[in-house]
């Protein structure tokens, strides 16, 4: 028969469990935690439209181009900026004519004299302050694996004398850090990786002037050592999905998840920027639905970073008129809903959280603990364990405890 427990002795066995397992929670999760503290919390909704596939390719896109200016010049924050479109830019497409010639892959940049009216429409957007530039790509694709392609599409593709659309082309040959000639996938050798980030880096640099200093991975797939080159030619930002992905599998579907990614968390010489949300009129992912992710992002003091691309914007009149409705829709109703939101380009936005810029970024304790809190509880596992544990609730309570005073 055990001797009885008085109340004392089971409030500290009760008291000693809880803190065993907060340690557990912290010991397993920190180096989630230490992300999402470390993740700037801004002051304002932040709405930026992330456009991809931009540059060499269908001439269609210079008229395309410029009607988004006009309709993102026209919509202004309360500061009086404009809206803000980047442009992932691809910086070639294959020469045909020097294909069929040779029977080895050749290229004709954008440089060519054949985009130059399409040259001019991305710059005179950037003069306006509607268009940042990022790259995407030197091209949409790795070519080794389009010219090893047994598929007559792909095939005919290539000896196209007009310039042609790459979201024709089979989804697996659209990644351009990997060798999908076959699946599943392949890693690239690092010196063919060096080589080819070394290309594209000086291609764009030499036409619009500088080195990129954001790049966003075709279909969102890349690897360390893609990322190590990057880095070491200049590149500062890499615009991510919320995790890495770094192959496809046997079926030529995204694979090799290598776990969540943060704002501002580091990998290798570079920062992250997380693109979630989207904005895709021909997938449905229209106005509405936007505006809710603004909503949900605002909400955790996160920028809203949408994705959409140049096929929403080109093709039929009824396709086209209707995006660029929505956009227009989508740009009102965010500014009426939100009175203090802010637009910005996503380099210039990651500089100013980069460096703490007060402007942009919380530094008050209780306003970022309560941000903490609400982004703790939706990470799978950890949220369920942190209400069960009382993290949550003690969060709460110490933002409540320092105020939006706080120190």
């Amino acid at each position: 028969m055990f001797p009885p427990i008085d109340p004392l002795t089971w409030l500290l066995l009760i008291v000693t469990v809880w803190l065993a397992l907060l340690a557990l929670i912290m010991i397993y999760f920190g180096p989630t935690l230490r992300a999402l503290w470390r993740e700037p919390v801004l002051r304002h909704p932040v709405l930026i439209i992330e456009s991809d596939d931009w540059g060499a390719g269908p001439l269609e896109q210079t008229k395309a181009l410029n009607r988004l200016a006009d309709i993102l010049s026209s919509c202004r924050d309360h500061r009086g900026q404009p809206a803000v479109m980047t442009l992932a830019v691809i910086l070639a497409v294959p020469d045909a004519a020097a294909i069929r010639a040779s029977g080895k892959y050749r290229r004709r940049g954008l440089d060519n004299a054949q985009f130059a009216a399409l040259r001019e429409s991305m710059e005179n957007g950037v003069k306006q302050g509607v268009f940042a530039l990022q790259l995407h790509g030197l091209e949409h694709y790795w070519p080794p694996s389009l010219m090893a392609s047994g598929d007559e599409t792909v095939q005919h593709w290539l000896t196209q004398d007009t310039p042609q659309s790459t979201e024709q082309l089979p989804a697996h040959l659209q990644s351009r850090w990997i060798d999908a000639t076959t699946l599943p996938s392949r890693p690239l050798q690092e010196r063919d990786i060096q080589t080819a980030v070394g290309e594209e880096i000086e291609l764009y640099q030499r036409i619009f002037g500088g080195i990129p200093k954001v790049v966003v991975p075709p279909t969102f797939i890349w690897s360390d050592v893609v990322e190590a080159a990057w880095a070491a030619a200049g590149v500062k930002y890499v615009v991510t999905p919320g995790r890495k992905i770094t192959c496809r599998d046997a079926e030529g579907k995204p694979a090799c998840y290598q776990g969540r990614v943060h704002n501002l968390e580091t990998g290798r010489g570079i920062y992250y920027l997380v693109r979630d949300d989207y904005f895709e009129p021909m997938l449905g992912h229209a106005a509405t639905e936007t505006l809710a992710a603004l909503e949900r992002k605002t909400a955790l003091a996160r920028p809203c970073l949408l994705e959409t691309h140049r096929a929403n914007f080109l093709g039929e009149r009824e396709h086209v008129d209707h995006a660029l409705r929505e956009l227009a829709t989508l740009l009102q109703q965010a500014s009426d809903r939100f009175p203090r939101l802010c637009f910005i380009s996503t380099e210039a936005l990651a500089e100013a959280m980069l460096s703490g810029d007060p402007q942009w970024v919380e530094k008050r304790l209780g306003p970022r603990l309560a941000v903490f809190a609400g982004r703790l509880a939706l990470i799978p596992r950890l949220g369920k364990l942190s209400r069960f544990s009382g993290l949550h609730l003690m969060l709460k309570w110490a933002a409540a405890l320092f105020g939006p005073q706080g120190s």
